[in-house]
């Protein structure tokens, strides 16, 4: 009994009738698929031309954390591609490099770099952002305001502003190869030579921020040695004068006073101590220099953005084709759905 009862429930298609009514319906046919392909060929050829350029970064890749230019090397394994840490440094490992070029200081600087377009003509990114994406449209005056205030740390950013940066980072890429480390950055604009410098950007962008990063420390323990030892050249400079001036005052073999003996060794005492301390600090010092340098990361250009002479988007062919497949679809589901021909066409 439960079989018959899930056989009643079942649909069977007399493809007969169907034929016959595809064959009755092969004008709406026709002209639904004409149309739908036709609107696909109007879409291709109206919609806005983009370009894409990438370019490729190979970073620097040490197994151990001594090396002269110790670089990038020193970075968590990934993939079974082992780069272990292996010094005391800080790394930013690979794997975040996508998220510094999806960051909002980033899309920040980029609005406020100078692009040149095909044309040579040199202008603000977010003014060729304003001409060639958005076209021109005047935005609306609740997108340009945004809360009054002024937080040390935190970004105060009007819709405008919000709505680009979310648009640029679909337009903006970076990947790493998890096997070589080659880091990849993209950029799709209308424009093919701002596309390429948008690439050139991020790519300078991304080793400025990584090499920054990985310095930052060691910079600041320059510079704090490099004050101390002006300052430790510059009293023992005075001490060494002072000492001059001494044995000149004092050299005749007539002169024999105990408080003469006395600052004399004072004077001596003083000398030696910045002498010490100067000679320590200039060590340290230059110590301090070469682990900067050890610290600075290296990275080489594989391949530099190229102006694209071919327009990635849109791909006419490929839009044509989907529109005409779905406009068969639907002229088919309209054929057999009008005035009851799913009835002829199938038994339940």
């Amino acid at each position: 009994m439960q079989e018959e009862h899930v056989n009643d429930n079942l649909i069977t298609i007399d493809f007969r009738a169907l034929l016959k009514v595809l064959w009755k319906e092969k004008f709406l046919i026709a002209g639904i698929t004409l149309l739908f392909t036709a609107l696909g060929a109007w879409y291709a050829f109206t919609a806005r031309e983009e370009f894409s350029s990438e370019g490729k970064i190979l970073p620097e890749l040490s197994s151990g954390g001594g090396s002269t230019l110790g670089g990038l090397a020193n970075l968590v394994g990934i993939g079974g591609f082992e780069l272990g840490i292996k010094n005391n440094t800080d790394a930013i490992r690979p794997d975040l490099y996508p998220d510094v070029l999806q960051s909002t200081p980033y899309f920040l600087s980029l609005l406020q770099a100078t692009v040149r377009t095909r044309n040579n003509d040199s202008l603000r990114f977010e003014d060729f952002y304003h001409q060639a994406i958005e076209e021109g449209k005047e935005p609306e005056q609740k997108s340009l305001s945004k809360y009054p205030v002024d937080i040390s740390g935190v970004i105060v950013l009007n819709k405008l502003t919000e709505d680009r940066i979310k648009d640029l980072k679909d337009r903006i890429n970076g990947s790493i190869d998890k096997k070589s480390g080659v880091i990849t950055i993209s950029a799709k604009m209308p424009d093919p030579v701002v596309a390429a410098e948008v690439a050139r950007f991020s790519m300078d962008y991304l080793t400025n921020y990584v090499t920054a990063y990985r310095t930052e420390k060691s910079k600041q323990e320059v510079d704090f040695l490099g004050k101390k030892v002006a300052a430790a050249r510059g009293e023992f400079y005075e001490d060494q004068a002072k000492k001059a001036r001494y044995a000149d005052q004092y050299s005749a073999p007539t002169i024999r006073l105990k408080s003469a003996d006395v600052q004399r060794e004072r004077i001596e005492s003083e000398y030696q101590m910045s002498s010490a301390l100067y000679n320590e600090l200039l060590k340290k010092y230059e110590e301090a220099k070469i682990k900067l340098q050890q610290n600075t990361p290296v990275f080489q250009i594989m391949n530099p953005p190229l102006t694209p002479t071919k327009k990635s988007e849109p791909r006419k062919a490929v839009i044509v084709f989907f529109f005409h497949i779905f406009g068969i679809f639907f002229s088919l589901m309209a054929a057999i759905i009008r005035k009851g021909n799913f009835k002829l066409v199938s038994e339940s």
